[in-house]
């Protein structure tokens, strides 16, 4: 099992089979999803409308007629230096003013054409517009119907939800006041870097305490967790724990995976019904705010609260850490592996801290 590491008490598991969350609460439906919802709006799509044509001007189609009379008048000109007969000038002036006329008559024909299918376009555009905007509009109060009808189902699921979600951390509730509590405040040395953490804690969560000591059962001695976090509504308690690899001052493997002692400690915490989350020093001081995301996905899976997690949603998700051996520690001691991420938390005090029962 990899760090993050998380206990669940027994109880704690028996209670969420017992009673699941409501359906819109573990599908993620808020209030928040329901103003997006509220947001409605259909959008209106245009329809294209015809593109004018490109045609010749009227003044130009005019200088068709200019360069014909100046033609009428340049040819017989010519005819006569030519010394052409009168009656060949009269059939030169004739065919070139056929073709101008032609030529006129072909140019103006072409663009009454254009402009007339342009007008017709025109018109049927008009018309496919006022059909279109009739049937969107006949689309918009369907789908605005139907979204009525689906914005009040999600309403009415909503308080449906929260009623149930009450309902059940009450009954949460009574079952956390069998939760063993704490009997004071530990004098285990803290470092620094749990300091800082207790900030961030502090930060997202109401009800956080650093080094409350509980004793054990038969004992004259007791544990201090490094910090309890209560969910105030269900009365859900954390027991958040810090390891590192080796002490500070002794240099001694602490909470290595091939020993028993943090085994008998979660134990002990879970038969109190405390939920036991376990970080590597390094994952606090590198990645706070990942970690206490990590609490608040705890908290939402447990009891439905998604208020905390939602303040931390865009934060990345905490890398696992693979735990270590004695044999690790030992090696990581050597080498002053702590050192490598508390070199900016004042190295003495951070790398000085007591283990704790």
């Amino acid at each position: 099992m990899n760090y993050p590491i998380i206990f669940y008490p027994k109880v704690v598991m028996q209670f969420c089979h017992q009673y699941p969350l409501p359906e819109a609460t573990s599908s993620c439906a808020t209030s928040s999803q329901l103003q997006e919802t509220q947001q409605f709006e259909q959008p209106v799509v245009l329809l294209t409308p015809p593109q004018p044509p490109v045609v010749l001007p009227v003044k130009l189609l005019w200088l068709i007629w200019v360069f014909w009379l100046y033609g009428a008048i340049a040819l017989p000109l010519l005819a006569i230096s030519w010394g052409w007969l009168w009656w060949e000038m009269l059939l030169v002036v004739a065919a070139y003013s056929c073709l101008i006329a032609a030529a006129y008559s072909y140019v103006f024909g072409c663009r009454q054409k254009l402009l007339s299918r342009y007008k017709q376009q025109i018109l049927e555009y008009k018309q496919q517009n006022i059909l279109f905007h009739q049937h969107l509009s006949s689309n918009k109060q369907q789908e605005f119907s139907n979204f009525k009808v689906e914005k009040e189902g999600l309403q009415t699921g909503l308080k449906i939800a929260k009623l149930e979600l009450d309902s059940r951390n009450r009954a949460l509730k009574d079952l956390m006041s069998l939760r063993v509590s704490s009997k004071g405040t530990s004098q285990a040395r803290q470092g620094v870097s749990e300091q800082r953490f207790l900030q961030y804690l502090q930060q997202y969560f109401e009800e956080v305490v650093q080094a409350a000591e509980f004793k054990i059962p038969s004992s004259q001695r007791s544990y201090s967790a490094d910090f309890t976090v209560i969910h105030t509504p269900s009365g859900l308690g954390i027991d958040v724990e810090i390891d590192e690899p080796y002490a500070g001052k002794s240099k001694k493997p602490t909470h290595c995976c091939d020993a028993d002692r943090d085994m008998r400690r979660n134990q002990l915490f879970l038969e109190w019904n405390w939920i036991v989350v376990r970080f590597t020093e390094k994952q606090v001081v590198q990645a706070p705010l990942s970690c206490c995301k990590f609490l608040a996905i705890a908290i939402a899976f447990v009891t439905g609260d998604r208020s905390y997690l939602k303040q931390l949603e865009t934060e990345p998700d905490l890398l696992s850490v693979k735990p270590w051996t004695t044999r690790e520690a030992r090696a990581m001691a050597k080498s002053n592996y702590r050192l490598t991420y508390l070199s900016g938390f004042g190295v003495g005090s951070a790398c000085n801290r007591v283990s704790k029962f």
